[in-house]
């Protein structure tokens, strides 16, 4: 995979929901991708590539993106991704890769 280089933040969670946040940033590299980072209990959980186009869809799901993962499946991420026809599919990264400033 190509180097991720974050251009700015796009959002990052106010509040906590049921021990999970998120922080979310555009990226230069891979283009037209966002970075996603779920955090639970302050402790890095889960981070994924995610259209850019589509990052306000984490936010507004957020909740359902928790309860998915309690639940321990991906509905949330579903809800998040449907495109109309099909889901937009996260990809998936390891939680020790650092993305470049």
């Amino acid at each position: 995979m190509a180097d991720i280089v974050i251009d700015k933040e796009a959002f990052s969670s106010k509040e906590v929901d049921r021990g999970f946040t998120v922080k979310a940033h555009y990226l230069k590299e891979p283009s037209g991708d966002a970075l996603v980072e779920i955090f639970r209990e302050g402790e890095p959980y889960r981070r994924f590539l995610f259209p850019a186009y589509k990052i306000w869809n984490i936010a507004a799901h957020f909740s359902d993106i928790v309860t998915g993962e309690i639940d321990g499946n991906y509905s949330g991420y579903d809800l998040a991704g449907w495109a109309g026809f099909h889901i937009v599919p996260i990809v998936e990264l390891p939680l020790i890769t650092e993305p470049r400033p």
